[in-house]
């Protein structure tokens, strides 16, 4: 015979599964830290990516400009001008993506427990029906 409650709680697990899985399965995997610095490590080497690919346009931009007066560029000021607006450039999105990631962890641990408890409120139903099924053994 088909439980209507059991069939509608797997269902709904399912569905949660499906549209979840990603979270659930990072928030189960990782630490928080380790989940927030992953990402991060990620997303530093593709605003590096971008920065240089930035650099680089700005360069072609100013080529002209920059090849006729290489003589009286200072390098070293130049150089010092790049990387402290990288810095500053790595470090404001670094923070956006802490910020974000911690938020998005915190949903996803919340996800988790909704989950958990769906799995238990399905466990409890088998084990109500198991035990409404057994029969006593009589002598």
């Amino acid at each position: 015979m088909v439980n209507e409650k059991r069939t509608y709680l797997m269902t709904r697990l399912a569905f949660f599964e499906k549209q979840h899985e990603k979270q659930l399965e990072g928030v189960q995997k990782f630490f928080r830290s380790d989940y927030i610095g992953r990402i991060m490590i990620k997303n530093g080497l593709r605003i590096t990516v971008a920065y240089l690919l930035g650099l680089a346009g700005w360069g072609l931009y100013h080529a002209e400009t920059l090849i006729a007066d290489i003589t009286e560029i200072d390098v070293k000021a130049l150089g010092t001008r790049i990387l402290f607006l990288y810095a500053v450039v790595l470090c404001l999105f670094l923070l956006f993506t802490y910020i974000v990631q911690t938020v998005r962890y915190a949903r996803a641990k919340q996800d988790l427990y909704q989950y958990r408890e769906m799995l238990s409120k399905l466990e409890k139903n088998y084990r109500m029906e198991d035990e409404g099924q057994r029969m006593p053994v009589r002598r």
